[in-house]
């Protein structure tokens, strides 16, 4: 689940970020992309590779090119439905702030985009219900390890180790074992 409600993934020429960013899908999670250092060597195939990525993982999406960044040809209106987001992909030099306003107005769009389609409000939610789960198992887990002594974990443990029991049994005697 998304912890940020906007995640931008920047990559470097290269350093065949592009191949990486295949093998870890990591353009499921991107909301907007940046590559940085757009005056070295590579940048041109970093973002020609992404662009092409971007292109296969949306292809319904007309396209308009300006300056080698790709832009969607409708402009966000407000009455985008949920999950019609495609992301940004943007060249940027950080030492000298070139592409920073246009990844400052790529922001300000996919702020917009989250709160006109309900997003915003659903990440909200999962992060919420994630984070409460999270804790509620800390605090279960809490509450069992102060009822059961480590001996009998790992008594439990040899138990399926030996496959004397199924994991799923140990459990079970473990909790009952401490009243809950």
């Amino acid at each position: 689940a998304r912890l940020a409600h906007t995640t931008i993934v920047i990559e470097a020429p290269g350093l065949g970020d592009e191949i990486q960013t295949i093998k870890a899908g990591i353009l499921e999670i991107a909301d907007i992309l940046v590559v940085n250092k757009a005056d070295k060597p590579g940048a041109d195939n970093s973002l020609r590779a992404l662009r092409n990525m971007l292109s296969l993982s949306n292809p319904d999406q007309e396209e308009i090119l300006h300056h080698e960044e790709m832009i969607s040809s409708e402009p966000v209106t407000g009455n985008e439905p949920y999950n019609n987001w495609t992301p940004a992909l943007l060249s940027t030099i950080a030492t000298t702030g070139e592409g920073i306003p246009e990844l400052i107005q790529a922001l300000n769009n996919h702020f917009i985009y989250l709160k006109s389609s309900g997003e915003w409000l659903i990440r909200d939610e999962t992060r919420l219900k994630n984070e409460m789960e999270t804790l509620l198992q800390a605090a279960l887990r809490s509450l069992w390890a102060s009822k059961i002594s480590p001996e009998e974990y790992k008594d439990s443990l040899a138990s399926v180790i030996k496959r004397e029991c199924s994991p799923w049994r140990a459990v079970e005697g473990l909790i009952q074992g401490a009243g809950l």
